[in-house]
């Protein structure tokens, strides 16, 4: 099966060489753009249930390294080591099922049906995939985007440190106390949908609430002690 993985991986990316994206690890193929600034993402997820198969599984995502910078500076994690997406969907969610979509892979197959499918995955990724790369391409969509669809607990963080990067500090502070508020309510129905998302069609994931509100209100503390030492300077 690794062979096969493998495989995949380098037909695939020489499909999509032409369009300058690189393999970065095993599952993944990046390129830059907006001047180096922006990372998009084309993450490949394996599975073999079966024996004599292998299913493949596409997500895109961005990492903005400027935000990056921005957010280590308020103790975030540097998306950058791991390539962890700032913000990421599965490609079945923008194609017109909007569900789980999957391409599956013989072991030792026919080699025109490994073309074939290869082919169909690169044209599939062309289609659905480049525009919504392109689309969080823009700071404003980005921020549209995670707002829309990501936890509370995550967009209270990575917003306020955008609107700070932009000089919003007000606007930045606003989002902080709207999202205290969502918070102290507990999970709400759009973090138990982002987290069904993440998970996949047949991912498995629990809802705890493991002290979030304590959590974010440590963020929320350093966050504004930053804002205050920078008003003092």
């Amino acid at each position: 099966m690794k062979e096969l993985k493998k495989q995949i991986m380098e037909l695939l990316q020489q499909k999509l060489s032409v369009y300058g994206f690189k393999k970065k690890q095993q599952d993944l193929l990046i390129r830059t753009v907006k001047e180096g600034n922006v990372v998009q993402m084309i993450i490949l997820g394996f599975a073999h249930r079966e024996r004599h198969r292998i299913s493949v599984t596409i997500s895109f995502g961005v990492i903005y390294k400027n935000i990056n910078d921005e957010g280590i500076k308020f103790g975030e994690a540097n998306h950058l080591i791991y390539y962890n997406p700032m913000e990421c969907i599965h490609i079945g969610y923008l194609m017109p099922q909007k569900g789980y979509h999957a391409w599956y892979f013989e072991l030792n197959g026919d080699p025109q049906a490994m073309e074939d499918n290869i082919r169909d995955v690169a044209s599939t990724i062309i289609q659905y995939g480049f525009p919504y790369l392109e689309m969080l391409s823009n700071e404003d969509n980005l921020i549209n985007e995670i707002d829309r669809t990501s936890t509370t607990t995550y967009k209270g963080r990575i917003i306020p440190i955008i609107y700070h990067m932009r000089n919003e500090k007000e606007r930045a502070l606003q989002y902080i106390e709207k999202s205290i508020k969502k918070i102290s309510k507990g999970f709400t129905k759009e973090d138990y949908e982002s987290a069904k998302r993440l998970a996949g069609e047949d991912g498995y994931f629990i809802m705890v609430e493991n002290n979030a509100l304590k959590y974010y209100m440590e963020f929320v503390e350093n966050f504004k002690r930053i804002l205050n030492e920078e008003n003092t300077d």
